[in-house]
């Protein structure tokens, strides 16, 4: 979704491994000479020897400053993704509320519109607030304003800073949407820490690890999965109505059996006793 050419993201980790140093030839002139040749742009805009990169290099040859860069991404990401999320806003009624979408189908039609909108301008709020953030930090405040060093603010700081700016897009979305992301992102967080806390002894090459990960990966997917199906069986309100509808679907025949079940397993209700001490 972001567009970003490879070469430049080789770039950042070779700028990061100290590999690319500002200012001196380290032979690799070719990584971003090559990739300046291809956005239109002289070799030379791409030697690490000119010093810092430009911007209008990062901008993929756009020539008009990173606001314009900024605004270019969002309207690239809003039409890019609004026809997928009418599709993830507009399928779930068409399958599973069809009736009440006819009933209702002005309304139903607004309602998926306006969510359509909200999401398509999160995905795009995302993907401009960490171009211009990083533009901000390299070049409008860092350089321009503090003069502090290139290699820090290209490294590190930029894209820190712009991974942080755009998760606050997330605010757009509404509550429930909110949720969905975060139970998305939280396990990548998890895998992240793990990573480190384990590499320094964990990723040495040995044969087994592989089969270790994926057997981990296996036992943490079967343990959700199975928290997720026992919760549909027994209290289907503790499920979120996205999951609950698509696996109430898949799972119709199932859950009317376990219902059908569980009504053969309550004792007959009896009457209560009838007090005749008083009758006449």
């Amino acid at each position: 979704m972001a567009e970003m050419d490879v070469r430049l993201l080789e770039a950042l980790r070779k700028i990061r491994s100290r590999e690319w140093i500002y200012g001196e030839d380290t032979g690799i002139n070719d990584l971003l000479g090559n990739y300046c040749l291809d956005i239109g742009l002289p070799y030379e805009m791409g030697l690490p020897s000119r010093g810092r990169i430009p911007c209008t290099v990062v901008h993929g040859g756009q020539p008009w400053g990173c606001e314009v860069n900024a605004l270019t991404r969002f309207s690239k990401g809003f039409a890019k993704v609004f026809f997928l999320y009418l599709m993830v806003h507009g399928m779930p009624p068409l399958m599973f509320k069809r009736q009440k979408l006819c009933a209702e189908w002005p309304g139903s039609a607004v309602h998926i519109l306006k969510s359509t909108v909200r999401s398509s301008a999160f995905l795009a709020t995302f993907i401009s607030s960490i171009w211009y953030t990083i533009c901000l930090t390299r070049t409008r405040v860092g350089h321009q304003v503090l003069g502090a060093d290139q290699t820090r603010l290209d490294d590190t700081l930029g894209p820190l800073l712009g991974s942080m700016a755009c998760g606050l897009s997330l605010f757009i979305e509404n509550g429930r949407r909110r949720g969905e992301m975060a139970l998305y992102v939280v396990p990548r967080a998890l895998f992240s820490v793990m990573d480190r806390l384990v590499a320094p002894w964990y990723h040495k090459g040995r044969t087994w690890e592989p089969h270790v990960a994926e057997a981990l990966e296996t036992i943490a997917f079967a343990a959700s999965m199975a928290t997720i199906l026992d919760a549909m069986f027994k209290d289907k309100t503790q499920v979120r109505s996205s999951v609950r509808g698509l696996l109430s679907w898949l799972m119709k025949d199932e859950l009317k059996q376990h219902a059908a079940a569980a009504n053969d397993d309550q004792p007959p209700s009896t009457p209560l006793p009838i007090d005749t001490s008083i009758a006449p």
